[in-house]
């Protein structure tokens, strides 16, 4: 008998701080952005924003390998001062990021 793992997609995304020197926040949910915004809203009192989002399977490793790779620039917990050019390559990094996972994925029944 082979039993099946169903994979469910998820979303990476990036929300920003509507207010001068605001931070990004990088994170995941299988749910609606809208309720994490609000989730994120609670206790934050500048405006909480969807700038980008990236579905993938993959969700939760390609949320850590941008967290990695932006470590230089964290602040707290998910929140990140992010520059102008990485905001506007956040997709094309977490699809390399998707990328790089999925093959990992594949051929090496090690990473999990």
């Amino acid at each position: 008998m082979t039993i099946f793992k169903t994979m469910t997609k998820g979303k990476v995304y990036l929300l920003a701080e509507f207010c001068d020197n605001g931070g990004f926040k990088i994170g995941v949910t299988k749910r609606a952005i809208e309720k994490r915004i609000k989730e994120a809203q609670t206790g934050n009192s500048n405006e909480i924003i969807l700038v980008n989002s990236y579905e993938s399977e993959n969700y939760k490793h390609v949320e850590g390998m941008l967290h990695r790779k932006f470590g230089t620039n964290h602040k707290r917990g998910e929140w990140f001062d992010l520059t102008h050019e990485q905001v506007v390559s956040f997709t094309e990094e977490a699809k390399k990021a998707d990328e790089i996972v999925s093959l990992l994925l594949r051929d090496n029944p090690f990473y999990n």
